[in-house]
């Protein structure tokens, strides 16, 4: 069967991996005796020239490989997303290897490869094309999260991790096998002409409930949120960084394409609504119910990502193009306020060697830079004004009960109001606290400049709302 290419569509993951097999190269040519910090740095120069490239790309729009790939304004959206998560986790990762031996060469091949997955991801028409795609995001994960070969935590991560990804994977392949028995394609265009023509069946709904469970591990979706916190725990903290905005968006962009409005399923969505309202309801409550008894940070982080997911689900619930809007921007303001949070575990947890919360009592008196950084993801995060994760929260809520969804904007602000207790326990150990050590956090010029980059983003992104939901609007109307 003759396969039409379009390489004017898909110019950044060719320059992807283009970058990697460059850096593959380098790195086995290149002589031992050279010093191995090269490759964070290019890697770093590499992902600011790529990102640059990504803003000329804004008008590119069509498909290709026989509509099994598409640019449209949604791909375009979370490719620039993953491009920023991106260039926080290679500058984590250089400050990750400066304090810790072992090799980083790998470590840097595998985020780029990682990279493309994702952005494959956002351009994926078809079902074949997006577990490719996913397949090359989690097994560079798998790995990543397993990278630290002398630390027991990583290794038991690493191992949970793979054992219900691949779990995962299979039923995401069965659930995309019986859809092809029916639709005979899984081209996502052919697929939703059939779900406009036919009514849901036992059997499709059976197919939807698999592939919604493959999405729902890559969004820590209870009950498929099993893995978060030993592998938050676990990994190296550039890694839980990635996993909490790079893999968490990229099943988010998975959803928006399937079962928002517009996806593939959209037009079965009044007999799913209610489904992923409870869902929604349910994931918000656990994980910060479960959060709040939590004595290791990323552990904490880890189920407050769960609470996060059930929020963002309000926007799938709603069906509407306000509520998948909504999850746009609140996944924008997601993505600096949680990066912000790693970053300075990670800056602490060098210093101190401990991610425990108790360990952070008094981190004002050592480090301002790094309380206020910390204060302000928190406030975010738990969606106070005028910050970026208050407006993120006010719009997913609105447009829960633009959709007859009451009770669960109700349980929302419920949740809101639970979430304050852990998140200002954090703040109370930073700012009221007695330290336990006296000396000083020392942070260097470019990691500070970093941290106020995040910062700014937070708050800009929650006063200056505007030009960011209107970014958000635009990649829904045009997918």
């Amino acid at each position: 069967m003759f396969v039409s290419i379009n390489w004017l569509l898909f110019p950044l993951e060719l320059l992807i991996t283009l970058t990697l097999v460059v850096l593959v190269v380098m790195d086995v040519l290149l002589p031992k005796t050279v010093k191995k910090d090269w490759l964070g740095y290019v890697s770093l120069g590499a992902n600011v020239l790529l990102l640059g490239f990504w803003t000329t790309q804004r008008e590119v729009i069509g498909n290709t490989f026989n509509g099994m790939f598409v640019e449209d304004s949604l791909s375009w959206f979370f490719k620039g997303f993953f491009l920023v998560a991106m260039l926080f986790v290679f500058v984590m990762t250089h400050k990750f290897f400066k304090a810790t031996e072992g090799r980083r060469n790998e470590f840097y091949l595998l985020l780029w490869l990682a990279l493309i997955g994702m952005c494959l991801i956002a351009s994926s028409a078809d079902f074949l094309t997006l577990f490719i795609s996913l397949e090359i995001l989690t097994i560079s994960l798998y790995v990543l999260t397993a990278y630290t070969k002398s630390d027991k935590f990583s290794l038991e991560a690493g191992m949970k991790y793979l054992i219900l990804g691949a779990l995962s994977s299979g039923f995401f392949l069965y659930g995309m096998s019986f859809l092809y028995g029916i639709t005979h394609s899984t081209r996502f265009d052919v697929i939703q002409q059939y779900v406009s023509s036919q009514p849901l069946t036992p059997i499709t709904l059976f197919a939807m409930v698999l592939i919604f469970a493959a999405v729902g591990f890559k969004i820590a979706a209870v009950p498929f949120h099993m893995w978060v916190p030993d592998v938050y725990q676990g990994a190296p903290t550039p890694v839980t960084a990635l996993l909490s905005v790079g893999s968490k968006a990229a099943g988010f962009a998975i959803l928006l394409r399937l079962f928002s409005v517009g996806g593939v399923f959209a037009a079965w969505h009044f007999e799913w609504s209610m489904a992923l309202a409870i869902l929604s309801a349910i994931t918000m409550t656990y994980g910060n119910l479960v959060a709040m008894f939590q004595t290791n940070i990323k552990r904490l982080l880890g189920y407050s990502s769960i609470s996060h997911a059930g929020y963002l689900l309000m926007g799938a619930a709603a069906g509407s193009a306000l509520g998948a809007s909504a999850m746009n921007f609140y996944l924008l303001g997601y993505l600096f306020t949680n990066l912000a949070a790693f970053l300075v575990i990670l800056l602490f947890s060098i210093a101190t060697k401990s991610d425990e919360i108790s360990d952070f009592a008094g981190l004002a008196q050592r480090s301002g830079i790094l309380a206020g950084t910390m204060l302000l993801a928190l406030a975010s995060l738990a969606g106070m004004p005028p910050l970026a994760g208050f407006f993120g929260k006010f719009a997913l809520i609105m447009s829960a009960m633009k959709s007859g969804f009451l009770w669960l904007a109700l349980i929302a602000s419920a949740n809101i109001v639970v979430s304050l207790y852990y998140y200002l326990m954090i703040a109370k150990r930073i700012y009221v606290d007695a330290p336990r050590s006296t000396s000083p956090i020392t942070i260097s010029v470019p990691m500070r400049t970093v941290l106020i980059i995040a910062m700014i983003a937070i708050v800009g992104i929650g006063i200056f709302q505007g030009p960011f939901f209107n970014a958000a609007i635009t990649a829904i109307s045009g997918m």
